[in-house]
């Protein structure tokens, strides 16, 4: 239990329409908590209005506080909180760190408070906000290590070990203090008010040993078994949440879980050993259980309820010139063997598809959306416009090398190609998805996973359609469950107010709005 009034605060929130919580802040406050600093994770913030959120903050404020942040990744402008109304979804932005008035307001109050204290950003979208004059420091890439060196900087009151420095803003980039996964012994405190059952986020490990070229995340191209936690401290956490929490399901972070099969089989091991049985949902390339059959049987035996596959494309050039070299109609008949035949109907399989890679015109992506509607029709499909960016922390090799792949970035679009330009592959998404992901689907994807949260089974899940869900029971669901995080939330401020000593001259006034 939170013992003294934190010396960081971390906002976060939820995204999408169901009850669901992302693992960043969770770790950097783990680490941070390692090295001695007490630290506040304020999830769900776009459950909060803004006089709760300022009257939750204020019960904090106290001379120990170095650094009130948030985590850019979930902080949307995208409309998702109903993926049947969600008008965005096809977004050629990798998400927009839309901090809105609400969080302004409450950063503005605390600086009010005291103008000593650090106004910071981190998580995927941190890079735009380098120019917000409202922020102290950005924290770019994996920062658990940035965070605790800037913390114990401010706190020993020395000049901050500047990576760049951008007007008035401290510019640190995460990937220069490397953090080592292997030795993560994450924890879930009460005061980060898990609710019994919750399907939590869990690394497993970091980094993919592909570079595929549209893809922009961190730690691409490692080598095998690279960035792998030690698999005791996996089971030790499982354990623990298991007796504190009763949680038995979990979402993998892993950008591909199945990119050995030595550790596959080293987790599987570990899994069935537990005195319980988990469920999970992760990312795997296809192509690789197609070479590694042994995979498959294991990974059902470990507990996998849902997967994504990043197909991309069902076109043979176009798969190839991104690093998907397996034969189309063999992916095809072996998607199929996946679902019905090696894992009988018991696991959702979601395959993400991008539109606009190159030499697939529209009339094949067509062809392929129309196979999902017939062969494929028990898969889930996703469809995604290439993105193209010549901003960013991170940048995909489309991103840097843009005119060589002939993309052009310069007559009104994202990007127009010799075959398609950026507005036929939205219009295309938000058709496709409006008929297959938003409608015809059953729940797959995270979705799937983060719903067992609600008490339902695999197999219930399996027989909905999107457009059949109980969208208004699921709402209220979400709403009464943000109802009880609240709750425990001030119950660990009302205890922690009861056993410490605070001076801050605005902790018994008045709640102030700072307009």
């Amino acid at each position: 239990m939170l013992l003294q009034k934190p010396n960081l605060i971390l906002l976060t929130n939820t995204r999408g329409s169901v009850w669901q919580r992302s693992i960043g802040a969770y770790q950097v406050a783990h680490h941070c908590r390692q090295h001695g600093f007490t630290v506040q994770v304020i999830d769900f913030t776009d459950f909060f209005s803004e006089e709760e959120l300022i009257d939750v903050v204020s019960k904090l404020l106290s001379n120990n506080l170095l650094a009130i942040g948030i985590s850019t990744t979930f902080y949307s402008k995208q409309d998702d909180t109903n993926p049947l109304l969600a008008k965005n979804a096809g977004s050629n932005l990798r998400g927009s760190a839309d901090i809105d008035g609400k969080i302004s307001n409450l950063f503005k109050y605390v600086k009010q408070h005291n103008p000593n204290v650090k106004i910071i950003a981190g998580g995927a979208n941190s890079w735009q906000l380098e120019s917000n004059d409202l922020f102290d420091a950005v924290f770019h890439g994996y920062s658990e290590e940035s965070v605790a060196s800037y913390l114990k900087d401010a706190r020993d009151k020395k000049r901050t070990r500047l990576h760049l420095k951008k007007n008035s803003i401290d510019i640190i980039n995460g990937d220069l203090e490397i953090f080592n996964i292997e030795l993560l012994e994450h924890r879930w405190l009460p005061e980060d008010i898990v609710l019994h059952n919750e399907t939590l986020p869990i690394e497993i490990g970091r980094g993919c040993i592909f570079k595929c070229k549209f893809c922009s995340y961190p730690l691409n191209g490692k080598q095998k078994l690279d960035y792998i936690r030690d698999y005791s401290k996996i089971v030790e956490e499982m354990e623990y949440n298991y007796a504190m929490f009763g949680t038995t399901n979990y979402f993998f972070t892993d950008d591909t879980f199945n990119d050995s099969t030595e550790k596959i089989e080293s987790l599987h091991k570990v899994f069935i050993s537990l005195s319980f049985k988990i469920n999970f949902v992760c990312y795997l390339r296809a192509d690789l259980m197609y070479r590694f059959p042994k995979q498959i049987q294991l990974l059902k035996e470990m507990g996998l309820s849902s997967v994504v596959l990043g197909i991309e494309s069902l076109h043979q050039g176009a798969a190839k010139s991104v690093g998907k070299g397996m034969n189309v109609e063999k992916m095809k008949q072996f998607l199929l063997d996946l679902y019905y035949k090696h894992w009988e109907e018991t696991v959702s399989i979601t395959c993400s598809m991008i539109i606009g890679l190159p030499g697939e015109d529209e009339e094949h992506v067509r062809s392929a959306f129309n196979w999902f509607r017939t062969e494929g029709k028990d898969l889930c499909d996703s469809w995604w416009p290439l993105t193209i960016s010549t901003e960013g922390h991170y940048l995909s090799q489309f991103d840097k090398e843009h005119k060589k792949f002939q993309y052009d970035l310069s007559q009104g679009e994202p990007w127009v190609s010799p075959i398609m330009k950026y507005s036929d592959a939205y219009r295309l998404s938000q058709e496709f998805n409006s008929i297959g992901m938003n409608h015809n689907n059953h729940p797959g994807s995270w979705m799937i996973m983060a719903l067992r949260s609600y008490g339902y089974s695999q197999e219930e899940l399996m027989n909905w359609q999107v457009k059949d869900m109980p969208w208004r029971a699921l709402l209220k669901k979400r709403i009464r469950m943000s109802q009880e995080y609240k709750e425990s939330l001030n119950s660990v401020l009302i205890q922690l107010d009861s056993t410490t000593c605070d001076n801050s001259p605005l902790l018994n006034n008045e709640v102030m709005i700072v307009r």
